[in-house]
């Protein structure tokens, strides 16, 4: 057919090119270019050449999106890009006030930008010079599981952009509302409860070619660009749409400041001053129904990047976003009774004690109810007739008492602890037991520890945890690893098996990493982004503990992402005798207390020790520049987030900015990518 394999690998750029293009004008502009016998035909065709000739194969073709048999493991991977949580309201006038606030943080007028929140699964999409890299699921917000393959299967993602750039997208995956009930209906046998829920279950297949058979789809939202600069948000989701994302045009977009009456970008969208705004969400809720998705609820955001940055983010949420969930379906239940739950930080939560009753396909008994303050305001007790919600159709709340019971008062809070008895604290709007020894912060302690998302000792589950605590057995966090086990041999419910499954995981927990071991102690205000701060700093307990005695804030707070309430944390929980008392018992069962891929090194390598860098600006040879950050790492020294006198060496590349500014003043080490290229080349700094 062809007289060389040049003209075969044009034929096949060729058809590649076409299929792309339809695609997006199916799936992005919904107005295809090309019926689909037309679109079948080039496609076959693609897929013979593709076959006949390997040498020209192509991990990002889109004859690649009919999945593949190979068995996925689901590697994890790094996110490179912030994935965090959003902060949430209810009510319309939460909301304007939190606009309110953040234009007096600012002082000036703002502008924001809503969009639905699609009830879906979330994912991360890295490009690499213009191709599609990898694809991440939320994970824990600093970890995903690997899902590329799978992600590829999507019609509506681009495989490969037309601009040879580096960028990271988040978006949602889901379902249509009718191909969920289509599907349900296809395959009776596995029935979902919801979109939901089927989408994230599609994206983990271990194989790609069972999750072509979902009809997937998904939204992009934001966009992470290396190197390109935009002024606000609209820009960003402008050029998404151009590069062939699909955008959900279904938003808003309010302020006070311009004149809003012009042709926007985004057919669907609606326009007004922030007084529109609750006018705006009420009609959203009530057509929501209406829409081929399932929305629980939307995401207001500040529009103006700089603002964004102004305003910063705290551990959880960016203060500059906020979600407004729609008011979730209500039942009517009685309150039984209320118990005081103790946490492993000795806050003392009241629960409601639930009749039974069925709310959006689960079963509630149970519902928080905070504190003083929130028992207060709904005046509820013991016997009260009330009607509970599902907050973010997760969490059971009583939302109002609709009938009284013969106790008009509201209940009151014991200022005793049910563990221990001991005098319970203010602290704020909680209350707070402060026996370290009460039974209860110590069960909850326990309970944490082995829980899934930190040592994963799947086979001591709460009630059996429970059980070894009310026996007396494990007492404390080292008892889990010198108890001896054969002992429950003696019990009912304690066969070979399980006891042997219960050995088995304890072992297996110990080749857990440095900073999952320290978060998972349950020491105050050091959770997971802390502990993995500070293992990377430190690089092992002992160093942690030397720095905690000398007592010095300074040392911690350089850290980017520890303040001084947090680092003060740090110095009293390792000088506690208690705490360093645990450490050392745990450290003699084997669980990992230092960083083995720092310390395994050949000592020698490590030429940058003792140094302390800042990277700042853009680099040719390190996109994104975190990766100079790593090599700097790998031979011993210790990044930093700000110039301080304790910075040794500013790494500068093109646009430096204020940091090359300090530097200069500090009189620190200045050195440009060139100099740092030959600095590693011949380890020697």
């Amino acid at each position: 057919m062809f007289n060389n394999h040049e003209k075969i690998n044009e034929e096949i750029i060729k058809l590649r090119k076409k299929i792309n293009e339809a695609d997006k004008a199916y799936y992005v502009d919904s107005n295809p270019i090309m019926s689909d016998l037309e679109y079948d035909g080039i496609f076959n065709k693609l897929l013979e050449l593709e076959k006949k000739y390997p040498e020209f194969s192509d991990l990002n073709s889109p004859t690649k999106r009919i999945g593949s048999d190979i068995d996925n493991t689901l590697p994890e991977s790094e996110h490179s890009v912030p994935i965090l949580s959003l902060d949430k309201c209810y009510k319309t006038g939460e909301l304007m006030d939190w606009i309110k606030k953040n234009a007096e943080k600012l002082n000036k007028r703002i502008e924001v930008v809503i969009e639905p929140k699609i009830d879906g699964a979330s994912i991360v999409i890295y490009y690499k010079n213009g191709r599609l890299d990898k694809a991440l699921t939320r994970g824990n917000g600093y970890i995903g599981n690997d899902i590329t393959e799978n992600i590829k299967t999507i019609g509506s993602v681009p495989l490969i952009i037309n601009e040879n750039i580096n960028l990271a997208v988040r978006g949602e995956v889901f379902l249509n509302i009718d191909d969920f009930r289509v599907f349900n209906e296809k395959y009776a046998d596995s029935k979902y409860s919801n979109p939901r829920n089927l989408a994230s279950g599609a994206i983990r297949r271990q194989k790609s070619k069972e999750t072509a058979l979902f009809p997937l789809n998904i939204f992009i939202y934001e966009g992470y660009y290396e190197n390109i600069n935009f002024k606000n948000h609209i820009e960003i989701l402008i050029n998404l749409k151009k590069l062939g994302f699909p955008i959900n045009d279904n938003m808003g977009y309010f302020s006070d400041e311009i004149n809003l009456d012009q042709k926007l970008p985004f057919k669907n969208m609606i326009s007004g001053k922030f007084a529109k705004i609750p006018e705006y969400i009420n009609k959203i809720g009530e057509v929501r129904k209406s829409f081929k998705y399932e929305i629980d609820g939307l995401v207001i955001k500040i529009n103006d990047l700089e603002s964004r940055k102004e305003l910063g983010f705290t551990q959880h949420h960016p203060r500059w976003a906020i979600a407004y969930k729609f008011e979730a379906p209500l039942a009517e239940t009685k309150v039984t009774s209320i118990d005081i739950q103790i946490g492993r930080g000795g806050r003392a939560t009241p629960v409601a004690n639930l009749i039974p009753v069925k709310l959006t396909g689960s079963v509630i008994s149970r519902a928080t109810l905070h504190n003083q303050e929130y028992i207060n305001a709904l005046g509820i007790n013991e016997g009260d007739l009330v009607t509970i919600s599902k907050r973010g159709d997760v969490i059971p709340a009583v939302e109002e008492v609709i009938e009284k019971n013969k106790n008009i008062s509201p209940y009151k809070i014991m200022k005793k602890c049910p563990g221990c008895n001991s005098n319970l604290i203010e602290e704020g709007a909680h209350l707070f037991c402060p026996n370290e020894k009460c039974p209860k912060r110590l069960l909850e302690t326990l309970k944490y520890f082995v829980s899934r998302n930190q040592m994963d000792i799947e086979t001591l589950g709460g009630k059996t945890i429970e059980f070894l605590f009310n026996k007396g057995f494990i007492k404390s966090i080292p008892d889990i690893y010198t108890f001896n086990y054969e002992r429950l041999l003696e019990f009912e419910g304690f066969k070979e098996k399980k006891v042997n499954n219960i050995k088995n995981a304890i072992i297996k927990s110990k080749e857990k990493n440095f900073e999952i071991v320290l978060s998972s102690l349950g020491l105050k205000d050091i959770g997971s982004k802390v502990a993995s701060l500070l293992a990377d700093k430190y690089n092992n307990i002992d160093r942690i503990i030397e720095t905690a005695k000398k007592r010095d804030l300074s040392d911690i707070t350089e850290i980017d992402g520890i303040g001084e309430k947090i680092a003060n944390s740090i110095i009293e929980h390792f000088n506690n005798p208690k705490v360093l008392n645990m450490i050392n018992i745990l450290k003699s069962v084997g669980l990992k207390f230092n960083n083995m891929s720092i310390n395994k090194r050949n000592k020698e390598k490590l030429f940058l020790n003792g140094t302390k860098w800042v990277i700042t600006g853009s680099f040719k040879n390190f996109k994104p520049r975190d990766k100079a950050g790593e090599i700097i790492k790998e031979f011993g020294g210790e990044v930093m987030g700000s110039v301080s006198s304790k910075t040794t060496h500013l790494l500068s590349g093109e646009s430096p900015g204020s940091k090359l500014e300090k530097a200069v003043e500090l009189n620190i080490n200045i050195i440009n990518e060139n100099d740092f290229l030959r600095i590693i080349k011949n380890k020697e700094l």
